[in-house]
């Protein structure tokens, strides 16, 4: 532990350093010792040597130190002096500053810790500090941290003045960002508004005021930062607003190009087709890793799904540090709701682990009151319900190494429900629980394949629940029911047209109200059996029930159609 020298630093005695710091009406003047600068700090001990210093006429050693603030270096000083850190992060003053001073002056744990705190507490950044992170290339575990904290939150940034301020190569490595969760369009009108502030011959921000000099004067300032922008991963539409107005500025072909592609996907452009951004929601996983336990979902052989062409969609429906980790929060959440996959970061390794549920989650037993079709929810609460799955499985992303998967190999204990308990995965295999007050992570292999960590117990940062919502069997059974409900109209048409001929026009107004009651009655029947039971998984009963009404309606044409025929 370092000497305390807090009473020298109070009462500086025998100095033999003069330091001043900051520049104009911003000016101090520090006293200090060379003694203990250069045992603190390997930047004092070069600076302070006899072949750098400059004494003045009392054989003291001046240093200046201009970009560093006053407030800034008061800290350094008392840290130098006593190994203690204290920091009250406000507007004037933040947490960076001080980890930039640390680093310049090479006082390396100093610049750990700061750096510690900075990659634990979101809200000690401020804005400028994360633009001026993007503008400094050797902070390289910072840059990552601002990089991933500005993709899930552009909005930190980009609406904000300073954002106007920044300089070109530090817009550009955000617009490089694949991360960036903003939709295209938007990070143009961005990229426009930033143009406008750093284009002088600008002066109204009223387009339809412009003439063409300040097209070309934009186009100018904005050149270097335009290939950065997804154009041909936009929308017909929102390219469409873009070139109404922004025509002129756009490199030379790209338009041609860029309907072209829209109306044939595999035109081979001439410029470089930069891949979607992700837009997926979460804080543990990238779009890359859903991609993979999408292609593990559905059991996809050889490459895995790109995320664009994920046949389903991963909704999240709860994140633990939004929510709480209390297990009532996540059955709150995540009960009843189908399909879902499950996303852990375990706290100190940062290793990513999770599993896949293809039934649901369940804290309460659901019965049939024998008296009312209603469903109602008793007071029996499930105490590890193991329930029966062949296509559940866990998984590790193994901090971006090779991903393990891991299926279920006794498929009577594939998934268990528990109201004490977070999601379960097997016998032991993966599951989350309250210890303490707190919760916490258990996996040791039982029911599937093979582990996914290597530590039986573990700490949870952060975990996420994501609900799968397949479109697919929805598609096919609506285009079946519209092809059902043509056909009937048509059948419908032919019925009316042999009345006319066979009976007397004073049955027609009759037999067209019973007709059109019973098509009202066939529509509301499958509307609600489509939308409340199938799209709902709430039954294999109400599947039969469907399948008899097609076939009950399939025989009815037949028999109708023999009627007209003969």
């Amino acid at each position: 532990m370092p000497i305390d020298f807090s009473n020298l630093l109070e009462n500086p005695g025998d100095y033999d350093v003069k330091i001043i710091v900051g520049e104009g009406e911003n000016i101090k003047e520090f006293r200090a010792h060379s003694l203990i600068l250069s045992s603190r700090s390997t930047y004092f001990k070069k600076g302070l040597s006899a072949q750098w210093a400059r004494k003045n006429d009392d054989g003291i050693i001046i240093f200046n130190k201009p970009n560093i603030s006053p407030l800034v270096f008061e800290i350094i000083m008392k840290y130098i002096y006593t190994g203690l850190l204290h920091i009250e992060n406000n507007n004037e003053i933040g947490i960076f500053d001080v980890a930039i001073a640390a680093d310049e002056l090479e006082l390396l744990e100093a610049f750990q810790q700061l750096e510690e705190i900075l990659t634990e507490n979101k809200s000690a950044w401020r804005t400028k500090d994360i633009i001026k992170v993007c503008q400094l290339d050797h902070f390289t575990n910072l840059y990552d941290f601002t990089i991933e904290l500005v993709s899930n939150n552009p909005k930190m940034i980009f609406d904000t003045e300073e954002y106007l301020k920044m300089e070109e190569t530090s817009l550009i490595k955000l617009l490089k960002c694949n991360e960036l969760k903003l939709e295209e369009i938007k990070i143009w009108e961005y990229l426009i508004k930033w143009g406008i502030k750093n284009t002088n011959s600008i002066l109204d921000d009223n387009i339809t005021k412009w003439t063409s000099i300040d097209f070309i004067n934009l186009e100018q300032t904005i050149h270097n930062c335009i290939p950065h922008i997804r154009f041909f991963q936009m929308s017909p539409n929102d390219y469409t607003k873009i070139r109404t107005q922004f025509k002129d500025i756009l490199p030379n072909g790209l338009d041609e190009e860029v309907l072209q592609y829209f109306s044939n996907p595999d035109f081979k452009t001439t410029f470089n087709v930069l891949p979607s951004r992700s837009l997926f929601d979460s804080k543990i996983i990238n779009s890359k890793d859903a991609a993979i336990i999408a292609s593990w979902i559905d059991k996809k052989q050889g490459a895995f799904y790109n995320f664009k062409n994920i046949p389903f969609k991963l909704k999240l429906i709860y994140r633990a540090s939004q929510e709480g980790f209390e297990i009532n929060k996540f059955h709150d959440k995540c009960d009843n709701k189908g399909p879902t996959v499950v996303v852990i970061k375990v706290r100190g390794s940062g290793e990513i682990i999770g599993g896949y549920n293809p039934l649901e989650w369940r804290s309460f037993k659901i019965l049939e009151d024998e008296r009312s079709p209603l469903l109602y929810h008793n007071r029996d609460f499930y105490i590890n319900h193991q329930h029966e799955s062949s296509n559940s499985f866990i998984f590790s992303l193994a901090n971006q190494k090779i991903p393990i998967l891991s299926r279920v190999t006794f498929k009577r204990e594939a998934i268990t429900w528990c109201k004490d308990k977070g999601p379960c995965f097997g016998f032991e295999d993966l599951f989350i629980y309250s210890l303490n007050g707190n919760t916490a992570g258990k996996s040791k292999q039982y029911s599937y394949e093979k582990e996914v960590i290597n530590k039986e117990n573990f700490e949870i940062e952060e975990y996420e629940v994501f609900q799968i919502i397949d479109d697919r069997l929805k598609s096919i059974v609506f285009q079946f029911i519209n092809r059902m409900f043509r056909s009937i109209k048509r059948m419908f048409e032919r019925v009316i047209r042999f009345i006319e001929r066979k009976f007397a026009n004073f049955l027609l107004p009759v037999l067209l109200f019973v007709m059109g009651i019973t098509y009202l009655i066939i529509f509301v029947v499958l509307h609600n059996i489509v939308y409340m039971f199938i799209i709902t998984h709430q039954g294999y009963m109400w599947w039969c029930i469907f399948i008899v009404v097609l076939i009950v309606l399939l025989l009815l044409r037949c028999c109708l159609e023999y009627t007209l025929l003969s």
